[in-house]
C-alpha cells in the first residue's frame, strides 16, 4: 500500500494516532524548526549525511538529518530565524560551517495534530563545503554516515531504519539527481507548498497520507496547525 504518497507509521506513533482519534489526547502547538540535507558527490552518485538519534531522545531511533528547534538566539524575524537555526544546528551536530547563501529551501512540513511533539519545519539542502567533514560532535546519534538516498530508502523498506514521512519524501526527491549541483539547481525557484500529512487507519495499519493521495485528509483534516 506504499505508493509514494503514503507510508506506514511506526507502531508507537500509530497507537498515538488512534488514541487521538478516540478523543483522548489534545493537539499541541507546532514549534518552529529547521533541518538540512547535507549533500556530497561520490563516484556512486549523490550522498546525504544522516544520523540515527539515541533511544530515549526526541525521535530516538529515527533516521534524520541534522537540525532542531528554532531558538530565541536565532532572531525574531521568522524567515531569518529558520535559516539561522539551520546553520546553527548543522554546526552543533556535525561541525560543518554553512553560510545563508549555501542553503537551498526544499520543503516545508507541519507535524500532524496527533503527534506528542509537533514541529513547523523548513527543510534545506546544502553542499558539504570544500575542506570540511561532517561528524557526530554532539554525541546525540547512535549511528551517523553518508548514504545514497535510494540505499537509505531500501534499508527503511527492509526494516533496518525507521524513517518518518518527511525524511522519506525528501530522500525520494533526491534519488533522481546525478550530482549535487543538479540537486541544488532544482531548488532555484522551486515552489514550496506546506505539507500537513493526513492519516488513515485501515484497522490493521495506520498510514501517513500526503495531500496528493486521493484519500487525504483521512481522519486528520488539518484544520488546526
Amino acid at each position: 500500500m506504499n505508493d509514494g504518497r503514503r507510508r506506514a507509521l511506526p507502531a508507537p506513533i500509530a497507537e498515538r494516532a488512534r488514541a487521538f482519534a478516540a478523543g483522548g489526547l489534545p493537539a499541541g502547538p507546532a514549534r518552529p524548526a529547521s533541518t538540512v540535507g547535507l549533500l556530497r558527490d561520490t563516484g556512486d552518485g549523490v550522498e546525504v549525511y544522516v544520523h540515527v538519534r539515541h533511544i530515549g531522545m526526541a525521535f530516538g531511533g529515527m533516521l534524520a538529518f541534522p537540525g532542531g528547534k528554532v531558538d530565541p538566539v536565532d532572531g525574531a524575524d521568522p524567515a531569518e530565524a529558520f535559516v539561522r537555526a539551520a546553520i546553527r544546528e548543522t554546526h552543533e551536530e556535525t561541525g560543518v560551517v554553512l553560510a545563508p547563501g549555501e542553503l537551498v529551501p526544499w520543503a516545508h512540513w507541519i507535524t500532524p495534530r496527533f503527534e506528542a511533539r509537533r514541529y513547523d519545519t523548513w527543510f534545506y539542502l546544502a553542499a558539504l563545503p570544500a575542506g570540511q567533514e561532517a561528524a557526530d560532535i554532539s554525541g546525540e546519534a547512535s549511528e551517523v554516515g553518508w548514504v545514497r538516498p535510494a540505499d537509505a530508502l531500501a534499508r527503511a523498506e527492509a526494516g533496518e531504519w525507521v524513517v518518518l514521512p518527511p525524511t522519506a519524501v525528501l530522500l525520494t526527491s533526491l534519488t533522481g539527481f546525478a550530482t549535487v549541483t543538479h540537486a541544488l539547481a532544482a531548488g532555484a525557484g522551486r515552489r514550496i507548498e506546506t505539507v500537513l500529512p493526513g492519516w488513515f487507519d485501515d484497522g490493521a495499519q495506520v498510514w501517513s497520507l500526503l495531500p496528493s493521495d486521493p484519500e487525504y485528509p483521512g481522519d486528520d483534516p488539518g484544520e488546526q496547525t
